[in-house]
């Protein structure tokens, strides 16, 4: 009696592993390749962007840090922000405060483009605007770049080197060059019920010259992330960066620089209409 309990023990153990096998081999048949699936753009997205500053000197010492962070709602090619906050701290380890709301950007509405990184598209619709409220309009727009420009040439866990979209730019406030981007798709995880596509980024070495109002800034950005993009709908889930500038910063009425380096960290979490 006992040895046919642990005969049975042993069937039931060996049915469940091989069942287990089974799922898993069967899995990989979806990750073959991404879904031919289009962007729904008739559908409204909503977003919460949070981007955090974090300034250093050489030897790893706390300046500041600063947040800006705002909702966003993206449909058709249109994108308007709402509730978009600054604050900032001298304190490394402690929170945020609220900060104060960004009134110039409260529905600010634009149509999403190439366009958008000059500095005539701020002049004519959004002439408040300093370089942290251009760099939350961009980045939307990268995460966009970083989802779907290389989606038909993406692989399982081979890194694509997306060369189109390398190039030097002319932004609002000086030029940044994209000098190495590539794109790997790692596999699938679940983000809002939604299974997506984990789509990991990396533009690294590049070269900036930047100039906003008596201050000039000199030097080299790396940048990397991941985005969530969903196989149903192709909307993004979820995304994330992580930057490190290194830079040489003058003011132009002092003979020195100031050596420093910033790290950025941004998430973009999908939400809804009314949070």
């Amino acid at each position: 009696m006992k040895t046919s309990g642990l005969f049975l023990v042993l069937m039931v153990i060996t049915f469940t592993i091989n069942r287990a096998f089974s799922q898993t081999v069967n899995a990989p048949a979806y990750l073959d390749s991404l879904p031919a699936i289009e962007l729904d753009k008739s559908q409204a997205r909503s977003y919460r962007m949070v981007t955090d500053y974090y300034d250093f000197d050489l030897s790893g010492d706390f300046r500041i840090k600063i947040r800006m962070a705002g909702n966003l709602t993206c449909k058709s090619d249109s994108v308007q922000w709402k509730n978009v906050y600054l604050s900032s701290s001298r304190s490394l380890d402690t929170e945020f405060p609220i900060g104060k709301r960004v009134d110039y950007m409260e529905g600010f509405t634009y149509q999403q483009g190439a366009d958008i990184i000059s500095a005539d598209f701020f002049r004519k619709n959004l002439p408040e605007a300093d370089p942290l409220a251009m760099n939350l309009i961009w980045d939307v727009m990268g995460f966009d770049v970083f989802a779907y420009e290389c989606w038909d040439s993406l692989r399982l866990n081979t890194e694509f080197r997306a060369v189109n979209a390398n190039s030097e730019m002319e932004i609002a406030y000086g030029t940044f060059d994209n000098k190495d981007t590539r794109i790997t798709w790692l596999g699938i995880t679940e983000s809002n019920n939604e299974i997506c596509a984990i789509l990991k980024y990396s533009v690294m070495n590049n070269p900036l010259n930047l100039e906003y109002g008596n201050i000039t800034m000199k030097g080299r950005s790396h940048y990397w992330g991941e985005v969530y993009v969903s196989l149903s709908d192709k909307q993004i889930e979820y995304a994330n960066l992580t930057e490190d500038v290194l830079m040489s910063v003058k003011e132009k009425d002092q003979s020195e620089r100031d050596i420093k380096y910033t790290v950025r960290h941004i998430t973009m979490s999908k939400i809804n209409d009314n949070d």
